[in-house]
């Protein structure tokens, strides 16, 4: 090798390691600004769904002897909606002392959620929701009766 010839080993070398310094450090921000949002499968945390599984599907089945709930409307519209949902045991009968708790949320994040509870009309179970975004929603119900619950989520979008 003569005297004039340049060696750039050392230079790729150097760029590598600020390249990987970079990307890291890119990786870092990135995770740091999209934290990973709590999973609300059943409404509850998921150490609580881990340790109780069983009992929430056994429950469900148990329940889904005995009666049947439908959310009666999915047109949401951005703004003010009010969610209906009807109850009914096995021979057709109005179901007037249920508890029903809903959670309306977002598929992507957890900050927009919106927990209600329904009251009974004398025909079916009514809640307001305002929805402060157009796109997809999840509709969770849990719905109480005596010692039975049941879970359900409708996924739907505005108009």
């Amino acid at each position: 090798m003569s005297k004039n010839e340049k060696n750039y080993w050392p230079h790729f070398i150097v760029g590598l390691v600020m390249f990987t310094i970079g990307m890291g450090t890119w990786t870092l921000v990135t995770a740091i600004n999209n934290p990973v949002e709590m999973d609300n499968s059943y409404m509850r945390n998921y150490h609580q769904v881990d340790a109780d599984l069983n009992k929430i599907l056994q429950s469900g089945f148990k329940f889904d002897k005995k009666y049947e709930f439908s959310l009666l409307n999915s047109d949401l519209q951005e703004g003010e909606n009010e969610l209906k949902i009807d109850i009914k045991d096995k021979n057709g009968n109005v179901v007037k002392d249920a508890k029903i708790e809903i959670l309306v949320t977002r598929p992507e994040t957890t900050k927009l959620d919106k927990n209600l509870k329904a009251q009974f009309d004398g025909e079916e179970y009514r809640a307001k929701v305002i929805l402060d975004k157009k796109g997809r929603w999840n509709i969770q119900i849990r719905v109480v009766i005596k010692d039975l619950e049941k879970f359900k989520t409708y996924k739907l979008h505005t108009l």
